[in-house]
Order: structure tokens, then sequence, then C-alpha cells
């Protein structure tokens, strides 16, 4: 059973069920007054509200060992894991504090491409990384682009290479190619004001670059390698086509593709 099952089965016990406890354990006697005006019942009442309150805080306390929802132990999260550090800088935003807590936890210090897309996609952000291999006579072909791909002499196909990797780009060049990788960056991260997770002073629309993600992959990187980035607005483009589009339709559409955001 979990923590938070365990908690939420508990019921829930308000000021007056802990004066009703206290009250029931006083001793009897003439000196264990239970007048309502009395210093005991003060004393007893200031027990009960302080008791309340740490139940409370018991049931919300699932919710703040949960970096993703955590509140009143973000701060405490930060401290543990040495945050802000050079890439992850304190954020202005309640989300962006959470996404800088989950990435800190998730830096396993790995350096294969299975990891670089979680830790994009942990930051929000989709991306296409591209490898590089030197274009080898006898191995590569002229037209076929994945022809020099690495995974070749071990007999794994080109599908599957790009699956578990990246996509391999065979060039005419030097040797050295091999060293440089480049990753696609696709639209922008929109932040929108949600319900139950921003805060105020929040905007209720705001954007980010990727210099988070750029910090952090230049951090980790294979030193000897060289990584570069590259910025993609993606569009829809909606053609005027006989039988499809109707009268009044323009004749060439385009729009934002909302799937990158």
């Amino acid at each position: 059973m979990s923590v938070s099952e365990t908690v939420t089965d508990l019921p829930a016990r308000d000021a007056g069920d802990y004066l009703s406890m206290l009250r029931s354990l006083l001793p009897r006697g003439i000196a264990w007054s239970r007048s309502p005006g009395g210093r005991l019942s003060g004393l007893l009442h200031a027990s009960a509200e302080e008791l309340a309150r740490l139940d409370a805080a018991v049931r919300l306390l699932p919710d703040e060992v949960n970096p993703l929802t955590t509140l009143a132990g973000l701060e405490d999260w930060e401290r543990v894991l040495a945050l802000p550090d050079e890439c992850l800088p304190s954020g202005d935003t309640l989300s962006e504090r959470r996404e800088a807590v989950l990435a800190k936890l998730r830096d396993t210090g790995r350096q294969d491409m299975a990891y670089w897309y979680e830790l994009a996609a942990t930051l929000g952000w989709n991306v296409t990384i591209e490898e590089h291999w030197p274009f080898i006579c006898g191995i590569s072909q002229c037209g076929d682009p994945r022809a020099g791909w690495p995974g070749r002499e071990s007999g794994m196909s080109p599908d599957r290479w790009e699956q578990e990797h990246a996509y391999p780009i065979a060039r005419l060049g030097v040797p050295e190619i091999r060293y440089w990788w480049h990753v696609i960056i696709h639209g922008q991260k929109v932040r929108w004001f949600r319900c139950g997770e921003s805060v105020c002073p929040e905007r209720l629309l705001d954007w980010d670059l990727a210099s988070v993600l750029e910090c952090l992959m230049r951090r980790d990187k294979e030193a000897h390698t060289l990584l570069t980035f590259e910025y993609r607005e993606e569009y829809i483009v909606t053609r005027f086509r006989c039988g499809d589009s109707e009268c009044g339709d323009e004749l060439l559409h385009w729009e934002y593709d909302e799937t990158y955001y």
C-alpha cells in the first residue's frame, strides 16, 4: 500500500473532533472543569487547532514528496539538489521550478541518445538528434545517406539503428565528422497558466527558449564531440484542391502545427 493510499484512507478530523478527544482524556474531578469559558477549555481549544493543522499537513504529504506536485516543500527540494545552478537557474514560475527539480533528479550522467531524448522530453521539448558518419568507400552508396550507418557491421537494420540511436548521415568529409552531432529543436515551448498548478502573478501565456536544454547538453556531452543546435518552426500548409476545397477557401493557407507545443 502506498503512502498516498494510507493517508487518504484515514478519516479527516477537524478542531472539533480533536477537542472532543482531548476532553475525553481529562481526569474526572472538580479541578478539571469543562466549562466553555474556563482556562482549561481555552488551552484545549488551542491544542485542538494545532492538531487539526497537523492533520491537514499530513494529508498534503503525498503531494509534497512528489516533485511534480510539491508546493510547500519545493524549497527543500531545491536545497537538497543544490538548485539553482549554472544550467538550471531559479525559474520565474512554479512549473519551471518543478521542471528544474525533475531534470536534476533524472540527471544520471548518461551520454546515450535515449538519455538525451528523455532529457529533452522532461524539459518539454520535441527534438531530433542527427549523428554524422563519414562516407566510406565500399560501405556507403550514392543517394543513400544511411548506407554508412555505424550499425551495418553488427547486422542491425537501419530502422532499428534509427530507433535506438539517432539518424546517422553519411557525408563526404574528414573522418572527424563522426564527432559532430546536431540537435534540431522543433517549434517553441508554450507555457499556459493552469488552474491548480500555476500561481499568481504568473502570466496567462508565456514561452521560452531551450537555453536550459542547450546548457545541460553542452555541459554533459562527451568532451571530444562537437554539438550544434538548430531551431525550426513547424507549419501546416493547406493548398486549394479541386474537389476538396470550397469557394471562399484560400489558395494557400498556413498555420502553426500545435502538436509541437
